[in-house]
C-alpha cells in the first residue's frame, strides 16, 4: 500500500519520540523507547 508510518518505529513498531534538534533547520532526533533506537530527519 505505501510506506510505513514514520511515527513507529522500524523496528519494533512501538510509537517514536520526537525532539526538536535544530529548529531553523528542522532537525528532528526521533527515538524509541522500547528497543533504544535513535534516528535524524532533516529536509534537504
Amino acid at each position: 500500500m505505501n510506506d510505513a508510518d514514520p511515527r513507529l518505529c522500524p523496528t519494533c513498531g512501538d510509537a517514536l519520540s520526537f525532539e526538536i534538534l535544530d529548529d531553523e533547520r528542522f532537525l528532528v532526533a526521533w527515538s524509541c523507547v522500547n528497543c533504544g533506537l535513535i534516528r535524524t530527519t532533516e529536509p534537504v
